[in-house]
C-alpha cells in the first residue's frame, strides 16, 4: 500500500513537471523571435539572416521592408537604422548611409532610402541594395548569395550582381562586419 502512494506522488510530480516545461516553451518559443533559416549545399546547414535598413520612420518604402524583415526574419534580426538629420543621435547612420551610397550609387548622400544590408547571423556580408524589395525578390536574393559571394543592386541598373572585392570591403569595414 506505501509504495502504491509514492508511485502515486512521484507520478503527480512528473506530471507538475511537465505541464510546467510544455508552459516555459510555450511562453518562450514566442518571446525568442523568429529567424528565417535557409538549408545550404549540404542539406543540413541552417542560417540565420539579418536585415539592416538605412531609412527614416516617413519614407514608406523603409517602413515596407522593415516590416518584410519583421516578418521573415523576426524583430530581434531587423535592425532600423534612423537617417533624419533632424533627429538627434542619428549622425552615424547618416554617415554610414553615405558611404553605402557611394558603392551603390555615385551620389553618396543623395541615394534613395533604404539602403538595405543583408548578412547572415554571425554578421557576414551577403547583400546589398537600395529600396523595397517583395518577399520572392527577396526570397531569389536568399536563394543566390553566399558569403562567399555577396550581391548588390546598383542603382538603376538591371539587376543584382555580384559585389567587387572592394566595394564588399567597404562595406564591411563601414558596418564591422566580417
Amino acid at each position: 500500500m506505501l509504495s502504491e502512494l509514492q508511485d502515486a506522488e512521484v507520478f503527480s510530480k512528473v506530471r507538475k513537471l511537465v505541464a510546467i516545461l510544455v508552459l516555459v516553451i510555450a511562453v518562450a518559443v514566442p518571446l525568442a523571435g523568429c529567424t528565417s533559416s535557409s538549408q545550404g549545399d549540404n542539406g543540413n546547414a541552417q542560417v540565420t539572416y539579418k536585415m539592416r535598413i538605412y531609412g527614416t520612420e516617413s519614407c514608406p518604402y523603409c517602413q515596407r521592408m522593415k516590416d518584410l524583415s519583421i516578418e521573415m526574419f523576426g524583430a530581434t534580426n531587423t535592425i532600423f537604422a534612423e537617417i533624419n538629420p533632424a533627429i538627434t543621435g542619428t549622425e552615424a547612420n547618416l554617415q554610414k548611409f553615405c558611404i553605402l551610397g557611394s558603392v551603390l550609387a555615385a551620389g553618396d548622400c543623395s541615394a534613395p532610402t533604404p539602403i538595405v544590408v543583408l548578412t547572415d547571423g554571425e554578421d557576414h556580408l551577403l547583400a546589398l541594395w537600395i529600396g523595397y524589395v517583395e518577399k520572392s525578390e527577396l526570397q531569389k536574393i536568399l536563394d543566390n548569395t553566399s558569403v562567399d559571394r555577396p550581391l548588390y543592386w546598383p542603382y538603376n541598373s538591371e539587376g543584382f550582381i555580384p559585389l567587387t572585392e572592394d566595394k564588399a570591403n567597404k562595406v564591411r569595414e563601414t558596418l564591422g562586419l566580417k
